[in-house]
């Protein structure tokens, strides 16, 4: 099979439930779009949704055609004021800025080290870079892998000016998992 890219809406779904915030219950009412400065124009909605949208699935954010998500857009939404026969896929910059820009990214990024630095509190690197990988995309890392990504952390840490287990340091390394191609694309 050749080597296929997921969905905008696929990725935000893994994305939460890799951080703990996915809310996977089924039916009731959409959820508003977060408005970003960047969404102007006449008949703006008055309400903004959470950057998260309250962890609802993708499914569930409301689709406004003169407003639409801007990380849906990023990953090829279809234009919502038109019919889409056949959903286009591309490969674009936009979407690596989506991911490292994005504030629910950067949101679920840390609450996934959050998750990671609690549910392993006296753990060395190796098993806490170990559990990540295993979240992020289903196996275990390489010997080089996991040596790079304690380069990371701890040039991250010196960079920050913080211990090896500041959140923050983690933060920055479960940001870069979900930057990863293995992450957003299916073998």
């Amino acid at each position: 099979m050749n080597v296929k890219r997921l969905e905008g809406e696929a990725i935000r779904d893994a994305i939460l439930a890799i951080s703990g915030r996915l809310d996977d219950r089924l039916y009731g009412k959409s959820v508003p779009i977060h408005l970003t400065p960047f969404i102007e124009g006449k008949a703006r909605p008055k309400v903004s949704g959470p950057s998260d949208a309250a962890g609802r699935r993708s499914l569930y954010i409301a689709v406004r055609r003169n407003f639409p998500e801007p990380f849906f857009q990023a990953f090829d939404m279809p234009n919502p004021h038109t019919t889409t026969g056949l959903r286009t896929v591309s490969n674009v910059p936009a979407q690596a800025l989506a991911l490292m820009n994005n504030p629910m990214v950067i949101e679920q990024s840390q609450r996934w080290a959050d998750r990671l630095l609690q549910g392993h509190p006296s753990s060395t690197f190796d098993v806490r870079i170990q559990q990540a990988y295993l979240t992020c995309v289903s196996r275990e890392p390489t010997p080089a892998e996991i040596a790079a990504a304690q380069a990371f952390i701890e040039a991250q840490a010196q960079e920050l000016n913080a211990a090896p287990d500041d959140v923050r340091v983690w933060t920055d390394l479960c940001h870069v998992l979900l930057n990863s191609k293995e992450f957003l694309f299916v073998r």
